[in-house]
């Protein structure tokens, strides 16, 4: 796949996240979703027979390039009670090596989610992700995979904690590129206005994740 883009968070991310769904119109700030607009999942899945289209987008900044934005749509599905499905594209305005921006829609993904438990007074709950990037964006090659375990947990009064082990496999790497990236993130969550209100939520995010290349 194409390199990855280092990119420095400009906007810190106050999520206003509207999930729309059939036939009405719901507000969820408990599931977390990975490009809402941070990079980080929270382990439980919507429910079964649920669809809903979902939004993210982020300000971004290129190393010694100009500001851009990525964002992400995607598509879930409850098939099952405690899995959905996930499918989606990333499109992105970024800045390129000459100093102009150019637009690319992006690949498309399709994953699945399964939340093993719900959340306990003694145990947080447990999800996995799995995901494949199929090469429809500008410059990309190879079906690219991505596996991610998930652990949730209560903190404070409203507050959620979000721990995120990633493991990245290309699968047509080349000679300067890795075939394999790990990557951890430990995301936060918090309803503002709860519980009087309930429709913005304050995430945060903090993280590594190895380099594309060598």
């Amino acid at each position: 796949m194409k390199t990855s883009k280092k990119t420095w968070m400009l906007a810190a991310a106050l999520l206003s996240s509207t999930r729309f769904v059939a036939p009405a119109l719901a507000v969820d700030h408990d599931n977390i979703d990975a490009g809402r607009p941070l990079d980080f999942d929270d382990a439980e899945t919507i429910a079964y027979k649920e669809k809903a289209i979902e939004f993210g987008a982020a300000v971004v900044k290129p190393k010694d390039g100009k500001v851009g934005a990525v964002g992400e749509v995607e598509f879930l599905y409850g098939f099952k009670k405690n899995w959905h499905l996930n499918v989606g594209v990333d499109p992105s305005y970024l800045s390129q090596s000459g100093g102009s921006r150019r637009g690319d829609i992006g690949d498309v993904s399709i994953g699945v989610q399964h939340n093993f438990n719900r959340e306990t007074e003694s145990s947080p709950a447990f999800g996995f992700r799995a995901d494949a990037y199929l090469p429809t964006g500008r410059d990309s090659s190879g079906v690219d995979y991505r596996l991610r375990g998930i652990a949730s947990r209560k903190f404070g009064a409203y507050g959620r904690l979000h721990l995120n082990l990633d493991l990245s496999v290309n699968s047509n790497a080349r000679s300067d590129e890795r075939s394999t990236r790990p990557g951890v993130i430990l995301g936060y969550s918090q309803p503002l206005g709860y519980p009087t209100r309930f429709n913005r939520t304050l995430v945060a995010q903090v993280g590594y994740r190895a380099n594309d290349l060598k």
